[in-house]
């Protein structure tokens, strides 16, 4: 019996079609790490930061009180994260990703049912404006909420909630 080498290739390249065919599709624009899309029900981290199919995402343009803020009796950090997962609860968000921070988080404008979610943490009180990255995109919800005494805005907290950030 003779063989020639077109049969190797021959049997190669038929094992290789079929191993194709069972596999499924991957997506060209996957909705995680490296696209400018991450969309999927999210679990809030604290009052800026979500996850998201196992991706920490740093929310773009305003920032929540650190972790351990207290002002009086009120822990203000956890009042933040909570007021969020309650805005967010297990509904799609969809994230618009701007970049990468100095811990490696995406940073993403994101919403939920349309809405921002900086205009609902600002406004809510429970965030406030940081300019150097919203380009003032929540000065007038930040101002609204100081003026309605609400979140961290009623409780007349001391300035250090954001530890040593500046924000003008």
């Amino acid at each position: 019996m003779r063989y020639s080498l077109a049969s190797p290739f021959a049997i190669l390249l038929f094992l290789a079609a079929c191993g194709q065919m069972g596999s499924e599709p991957r997506p060209s624009t996957p909705s995680g790490e490296g696209s400018s899309r991450i969309e999927g029900v999210a679990s809030v981290i604290d009052g800026d930061t979500i996850e998201i199919h196992g991706q920490r995402i740093r929310l773009s343009g305003f920032d929540a009180p650190e972790r351990g803020k207290v002002c009086g009796a009120t822990n203000v950090y956890q009042k933040a994260a909570l007021y969020l997962s309650d805005q967010v609860g297990t509904r799609t968000v969809t994230c618009k990703r701007t970049g990468t921070d100095s811990y490696d988080r995406a940073v993403a404008t994101c919403r939920v049912s349309g809405t921002d979610l900086g205009q609902i943490m600002v406004g809510a009180g429970w965030a406030r404006d940081w300019p150097k990255y919203s380009h003032g995109a929540y000065a007038d919800a930040e101002a609204r909420a100081r003026g309605g005494h609400k979140g961290i805005w009623n409780l007349h907290c001391p300035d250090d909630l954001w530890g040593s950030r500046r924000y003008d």
